[in-house]
Order: C-alpha cells, then structure tokens, then sequence
C-alpha cells in the first residue's frame, strides 16, 4: 500500500488516480473546513485530537482533545472495515509533522503496509511518538495482526 503522510496544503490539492482511503486529522483548538478533491477513489475517515502528550508536555491548550485508546481503536477499526483494501494509505493533519506521521507510521507497522518504517522514521523526527505508542499498544491488546 502507498503511503502519503501530508499537512493540509498537499492533501487539499492531492488528486487520487487509485482507490485511496483518506484519514484527516481535525484540532479540537482549531478546525478547517478545505475540503479534499472530490473523487470516487476517496474513501475518507476524520478524527479530531491535538498534539498532545500527557507524558511529556501535557496538553496544548484548554479546548484540545488529547490522543486516547479511544480514539487509536476507532482508527484501528475503522481501517480494518474500510481501509485495508485500498491502493493508498493518505494521512492529514494541519502540517503533516506531529500527528499525521505517528498515525501512518503506526499504521504502517501493525498493518505490514509496506512502507520503511525506520525511513519514515528519519524523515519525520517530529512525530508525536505518544499518538504512535498509543496506537501500537492498542492494536496489540485488541490482538489486531497484518
């Protein structure tokens, strides 16, 4: 599966040509309304959380929502039913640094996507590695396997 790992600019002008499933990333502190292309390819999921890290720095402000087992489940089933029979994995958040590659490299790793998980690694050194663990910790409990 191709992964895209993106911000909001790339994924609005993003133009599908295989069946993709889409996971866009909202902020509980301030939300955006670009819609992505219209496009028969798209099958599309939104979730909203912040850049939070209760382990480390705590919460970005009074009305974000931080990244919970709730929420890793949700993306887990969700691409279980949905997601997993599309050509290409696009994952959005605001600026494509923090969220967005700790859910599609954790993705990538539970799923055996395809993707180098160390090179995705390296690329995106800013990743919010607590939404990452949040996710691999979860799909390990709910015993999800490639």
């Amino acid at each position: 599966m191709d992964l895209q790992i993106m911000g909001l600019v790339g994924a609005v002008m993003y133009k599908p040509i295989k069946p993709t499933y889409a996971i866009r990333i909202q902020s509980g502190i301030m939300r955006y309304d670009e819609p992505l292309k219209k496009s028969s390819f798209y099958t599309m999921k939104e979730y909203t959380f912040d850049d939070d890290n209760p382990r480390s720095w705590g919460k970005m402000g009074a009305t974000s929502i931080t990244f919970n087992e709730d929420i890793a489940q949700r993306i887990l089933n969700d691409f279980v039913q949905e997601g997993r029979t599309r050509e290409v994995l696009l994952v959005h958040c605001s600026r494509g640094i923090n969220r967005s590659p700790a859910v599609g490299i954790a993705l990538n790793e539970i799923f055996t996507l395809g993707s180098d998980s160390e090179e995705l690694k390296r690329q995106y050194p800013e990743t919010n590695w607590y939404i990452y663990e949040t996710l691999i910790e979860t799909a390990q409990k709910l015993k999800i396997h490639p």
